[in-house]
């Protein structure tokens, strides 16, 4: 039957499905995966040897890369920042702001949500945007990290519904702090519209944050950092984050911030259905070391590693998908499929996305990353369509 012939078809020994590792062919049509495994008729073929193709690598806070920002009002800028990391194996990401004056939020918020729209149209570009993670302004400033604490406010629902009506639906994570005044209300404002509360930039109790969590909050933003430490009387945000089941965790897995050893403790403790990899990076992503701008701060870029000017506070990373995948196996000691899982599966089925996208199966968007031997992407598509590639 014509109508069902592929338009683009991927030969592949090593295709990481639901089911396991197959070899064979995935055949796309109209931005869908329509058949795993036995070849069909029909279409381009394109053979990927003994490559990796994994699910395409999702990531939910990410701010910028390639010298371009996200948290922009410029759309181009935001659309630059998205085609870089999809050279680097990201299929979709969320748009991730810094504290800021609501009124720039909402300018950034808006183009984002302009982003986004055009990304579902598929008029865009690079990696999909697939809308907004709003990190702050309701944070504290006791944990700021690399945010700005003269533009923190205390949780209050009347900026919290301009912002989200500034993003026209497009925001999907908040990141808050749970022991603010109001902040409980806050959480329980998002559960109800769809958006998920991430506890981050936090100096709450263990309790704080199981109240919040009981509340609807279901995420924790990078792990480890920025947070109430572990301490054996009073376990804090991070003793929460690995020990309440509610909550998933983000990792930043560019070691820079969390350790080897602390990468395996949370590992352990969460269970891998409950890690999820995140970049965290900045403008300076791909770019040679210098100074770079995380919103409106100034930083600077050493081998890697991106601090406050003038100071050791980390901010943001240079951190690209492909290598926090390849980081987690090669630390963790799991295998491609699982730390491939923690970058596609776990951030689909946190967004609700999980009957379309982080798998390899048939009816799922073709949203595809290629990996290496080393683990390093060498091609990308997004919606059927190369963002990145073919591989030579």
């Amino acid at each position: 039957m014509r109508a069902l012939e592929p338009e683009l078809r991927l030969a592949c020994e090593r295709i990481v499905t639901p089911a396991g590792t197959l070899a064979g062919e995935v055949a796309l049509r109209g931005g869908r995966i329509i058949a795993v495994g036995a070849p069909l008729r029909g279409g381009e073929l394109v053979d990927l040897g003994s490559r990796w193709l994994v699910p395409g690598l999702i990531d939910t806070h990410v701010h910028g890369g390639g010298g371009a920002q996200l948290a922009s009002a410029d759309p181009d800028e935001i659309a630059a920042a998205a085609a870089f990391h999809a050279q680097h194996g990201t299929t979709a990401l969320l748009a991730t702001t810094v504290s800021a004056p609501v009124r720039s939020l909402a300018s950034i918020l808006a183009a984002i949500a302009d982003v986004a729209e055009g990304a579902r149209r598929g008029a865009q570009p690079g990696a999909q945007v697939l809308g907004a993670h709003l990190e702050g302004p309701f944070v504290s400033r006791r944990r700021a990290g690399a945010l700005d604490p003269a533009s923190f406010l205390d949780p209050d629902p009347r900026v919290l519904e301009a912002l989200l009506a500034a993003g026209r639906g497009s925001v999907r994570i908040v990141t808050l702090a749970p022991e603010l005044p109001g902040a409980l209300e806050l959480v329980g404002a998002l559960a109800r519209a769809g958006v998920i509360a991430s506890v981050g930039h936090s100096d709450a109790t263990y309790e704080q944050v199981r109240l919040a969590a009981l509340a609807g909050a279901r995420s924790v933003t990078h792990a480890f950092n920025a947070m109430r430490p572990l301490h054996h009387r009073e376990p804090g945000v991070l003793g929460a984050a690995l020990d309440l089941p509610a909550l998933g965790c983000e990792l930043i897995a560019d070691g820079h911030h969390v350790s080897a050893p602390a990468l395996r403790l949370a590992l352990g403790a969460k269970g891998p259905g409950a890690i999820r990899l995140v970049t965290d990076a900045m403008q300076a992503a791909g770019m040679p070391d210098g100074e770079y701008r995380l919103g409106r701060a100034r930083v600077e870029v050493a081998q890697g590693r991106a601090v406050l000017a003038g100071s050791d506070t980390i901010a943001g990373s240079t951190l690209t998908m492909d290598a926090a995948v390849a980081t987690m196996a090669a630390l963790c000691g799991l295998s491609v499929p699982q730390a491939a899982a923690l970058a596609s599966t776990v951030p689909a089925r946190l967004l609700g996305l999980g009957e379309r996208k982080g798998a390899i199966a048939p009816g799922y968007d073709a949203d595809l990353t290629i990996l290496g031997e080393d683990l390093a992407a060498c091609g990308t598509l997004v919606g059927g369509r190369w963002a990145s590639g073919p591989p030579q």
